[in-house]
């Protein structure tokens, strides 16, 4: 079910079945717009109290684009910390290409994860891999 979207910047979809988050980021810094941004990232933290999730599948195979300075401070600052202390979030899969560059923004936040929380990450190259691994798991550790 689609929860959220921006266009031509991101659409989240909640899988109830799979009790999941699917984040689709198509653009990381449109026009240099750091106020649709935040609200955007205001939105997935808004989501992921709605939606107490502990898996989510983040998307970036096709993003464009890398987050500002301003805005990579007040993820690094303000929104992971929220979202760990907050949140049920745990496993994370990211869907990457294979064109580093677009892995930039992916990586700001991974790090942050890898410090701050006991988050389980992985990489893959489709949704299809990203349910797989998500799924197993899950179930292996809970």
């Amino acid at each position: 079910m689609l929860l959220y979207e921006v266009k031509n910047i991101i659409k989240i979809i909640y899988d109830k079945e799979n009790e999941l988050l699917i984040h689709d980021w198509l653009h990381y810094n449109p026009e240099d717009n750091d106020d649709l941004i935040l609200t955007v990232l205001q939105r997935i933290y808004d989501i992921f109290l709605i939606y107490p999730v502990e898996k989510v599948i983040v998307k970036t195979d096709f993003t464009i684009g890398v987050f500002s300075p301003s805005i990579q401070e007040y993820i690094r600052d303000v929104q992971f910390p929220r979202l760990i202390a907050d949140t049920n979030l745990r496993f994370v899969a990211t869907i990457k290409s294979k064109d580093n560059m677009k892995a930039i923004g992916a990586l700001l936040w991974q790090d942050q994860f890898d410090e701050e929380a006991e988050i389980y990450l992985h990489d893959v190259s489709s949704e299809e891999e990203a349910r797989i691994w998500l799924s197993t798991i899950s179930n292996k550790l809970n």
